[in-house]
């Protein structure tokens, strides 16, 4: 069996499909009793709270059922904040970098899978990323453009945490803008103006799916490697129980 770094999982072709298998091979846990084997799999709570639907009942499920938030929920809780940074600092391979991003977009109100998709997409958590365009410059983390910010200095933009706190707060204003994150992406990349007008480039339809299914698979992979080893116990408890680590089984 090949063994998927993070980089592989998060490519968006299959790897919705490879990381719901994910989500249950790392959620659980395995006992070798020698006549009997038992195992215990995470569940999605997404999957428990839908399984229950009624046939009748699909549409209103299918409009009205809410992403949840496992990372934002995982950083403000002190007893999994520190795995939740230890999960984006192996994906940034950045400390500083990870809870510049987590920390901003807590105080922004910023999904954070939505910041740290952006961010792989603008700089791939590159704090000295620059580009250059005909009259202006995009710098940082979030690629912040020099004629929208003309107060920030260069060390500022090179600030991961600096630039960090700027980009989600750009980003928040662009989800209040648009109405939904599809057009906050359009105007975070081809303008407010632009998109208000319809004027939405190709390229930029193509840098919103990018986005989009980049966040899908990092959330999910937050989910199997996170969330699954922090399920409550079988016993009932709501306390959370740390669950060891299952390494696949080569072939």
């Amino acid at each position: 069996m090949r063994i998927f770094s993070f980089t592989d999982i998060l490519k968006p072709i299959g790897g919705s499909v490879l990381l719901v298998g994910l989500a249950l091979l790392y959620g659980g846990c395995t006992i070798d009793n020698g006549a009997e084997t038992s195992v215990s799999a995470y569940i999605p709570s997404g999957f428990m709270e839908l399984s229950g639907v009624e046939e009748g009942d699909y549409s209103k499920a299918v409009s009205e059922t809410a992403r949840e938030d496992h990372i934002g929920r995982f950083y403000a809780n002190e007893a999994t904040r520190e795995a939740t940074i230890s999960f984006f600092t192996n994906l940034t391979s950045s400390r500083t970098v990870a809870v510049a991003i987590l920390e901003a977009s807590s105080k922004s109100g910023v999904p954070p899978g939505l910041a740290f998709a952006l961010v792989h997409e603008e700089s791939d958590y590159k704090t000295a990323a620059t580009g250059h365009n005909s009259d202006s410059i995009d710098r940082g983390l979030f690629q912040l453009n020099s004629r929208s910010f003309p107060k920030l200095t260069s060390q500022d933009f090179f600030d991961p945490r600096i630039n960090a706190r700027y980009g989600t707060a750009h980003l928040a204003f662009c989800l209040e803008a648009g109405g939904n994150e599809v057009a906050a992406l359009a105007m975070y990349n081809a303008g407010q103006g632009r998109v208000s007008k319809g004027g939405t480039p190709r390229r930029t339809l193509d840098y919103i799916y990018r986005i989009i299914s980049y966040r899908a698979n990092l959330e999910t992979l937050f989910e199997a490697q996170v969330v699954a080893r922090f399920a409550p116990s079988s016993a009932g408890s709501n306390a959370l129980a740390f669950l060891p680590d299952v390494a696949p089984r080569a072939k």
